[in-house]
């Protein structure tokens, strides 16, 4: 397993502090939800080192953000920037496939 890059570190330790995370963002109904859900899996599944699965992760998150009209937080801009550092750490350390990177 790779040693995970300290930027995204810093970001992964970030999103889910008690200061970042949208009031109420960690309830089922909440507009926020799926997206940290999906950001989550994320990390947990680059922590494992199941980078295959992160792709799909990223995916969901993705499509959250955009289907979604959230306000420009610093939750949301964090996320945002995550989503890009962790796919671009994944495609130029080659950690996915090219047809893993397509879906």
């Amino acid at each position: 397993m790779k040693r995970i890059d300290d930027n995204i570190w810093k970001l992964i330790l970030k999103l889910n502090t008690k200061d970042m995370l949208p009031v109420y963002g960690l309830r089922r109904n909440s507009s926020h939800y799926n997206l940290i859900t999906a950001i989550n899996h994320s990390i947990a599944l680059f922590v494992s080192g199941s980078y295959d699965g992160i792709v799909v992760m990223l995916n969901r998150a993705n499509k959250e953000l955009e289907a979604r009209d959230f306000e420009e937080t610093d939750y949301i801009r964090t996320c945002k920037e995550y989503l890009k550092l962790l796919k671009d750490y994944l495609v130029e350390n080659q950690l996915v496939d090219h047809n893993t990177q397509e879906q």
